[in-house]
Formats: structure tokens, C-alpha cells, sequence
């Protein structure tokens, strides 16, 4: 009878992790929804850049930028000081902006900065339209399967950003690419 618990009570306990590892993660997810913020129209975001100015340091002292949310929306967190992911209630709108420093050739630059799309699995491409809005100027893409979806690549000075949007419409799209981009100023952060 020892020899059974002995050899009972291990199994059990390895089957009670097992339960555990199975069960406890799907239901903590279920339990935290994903974190987001309200935020009001206007309010100032700033994002700190990666690349290799922000790490070296380069003629152009920017490392950041920051823009107005140009309508209410909901901030989701990302981790990353270098990305912002918004969604709004309106027409189900998700913006997405993420800013990159050591820009010298914006030309050879514009493909590179849609990798990080391509990467996620989103086909992309640019349209053939330019951008010029505030001190940012770039070139706009589209993504051809999302709903809505259009995106831009933009520079001012040494510092890049990618903006994508998807929604209702892709004009909606890029008069939020607009707004982003008029606010938009590189800073020192």
C-alpha cells in the first residue's frame, strides 16, 4: 500500500501542474483585459526613438517625436517607448505610429521602414503619393488587404516615422495620417 502512494501521489502532482500550465494562463486572460488609456483629442504623445542616431547621437539633436491625438481614442499599451497604438470608438479606427532616428538617406530609407510591416505578415506598397504636412515630409502607402488601410513613411531632419491606419475608409485613413503628421514635431526627449 506505500508503494502505491509513493508512486500514486507523484503522478497526481504532475498532473495537477499539467492542469495548472493549461488552465491558469487562458484564464487570467480572459480576467485582464488589455490595458488602454482614454485619451482626448489633442493631448501631446511623445516617443522616443530607436536607431542608430538615438544610440550614437548625430548632427541633428532630435530623438523623438511628438504629435496630437487628433481625436478621442484609446491608447493600448505596447511596451515599446518607441511605438503608439491607438484605437477609436468612432468607425473602428486603429492608428499605429512608430519613430525611428539616424535617417541620412530618407530615398533608401522609405522601403526599409514598411519591413517591419511586411515582417507581420501585412502586404503593403506605396501608392506614388507624397506627403508634406507640418515639417514631416514622406510618401503614403496603402495596405491592400486591411479595410481602409493606408499608411505613410515621413522624415524630418534625421528622424523617420511610420504611421498605419485602418477603418472605415481609406480617406478617413489619411485625413488621420494628416492630422498626426501636422502636429508632429521632432524633439529632444
Amino acid at each position: 500500500m506505500a508503494r502505491l502512494v509513493h508512486s500514486v501521489a507523484p503522478a497526481l502532482a504532475a498532473i495537477a501542474a499539467l492542469a495548472v500550465i493549461a488552465v491558469v494562463p487562458p484564464l487570467l486572460d480572459a480576467a485582464v483585459p488589455t490595458r488602454e488609456t482614454r485619451v482626448s483629442a489633442g493631448t501631446e504623445v511623445k516617443l522616443t526613438a530607436t536607431g542608430i542616431g538615438a544610440l550614437h547621437g548625430a548632427e541633428d539633436p532630435s530623438n523623438g517625436v511628438t504629435f496630437a491625438v487628433p481625436e478621442a481614442m484609446r491608447r493600448i499599451a505596447t511596451g515599446d517607448i518607441s511605438a503608439a497604438v491607438f484605437r477609436s470608438d468612432i468607425g473602428e479606427q486603429r492608428l499605429g505610429i512608430a519613430v525611428v532616428d539616424g535617417i541620412t538617406d530618407f530615398d533608401t530609407a522609405a522601403p526599409r521602414l514598411l519591413l517591419p510591416l511586411r515582417a507581420a505578415g501585412q502586404e503593403v506598397s506605396f501608392d506614388g503619393d507624397t506627403v508634406d504636412a507640418g515639417s514631416f515630409h514622406g510618401l503614403t502607402c496603402v495596405l491592400p488587404r486591411t479595410a481602409g488601410g493606408v499608411c505613410a513613411v515621413a522624415n524630418s531632419g534625421d528622424i523617420a516615422v511610420t504611421i498605419t491606419v485602418t477603418g472605415p475608409t481609406r480617406e478617413a485613413g489619411r485625413a488621420l495620417v494628416l492630422a498626426v503628421l501636422a502636429s508632429a514635431k521632432a524633439v529632444q526627449v
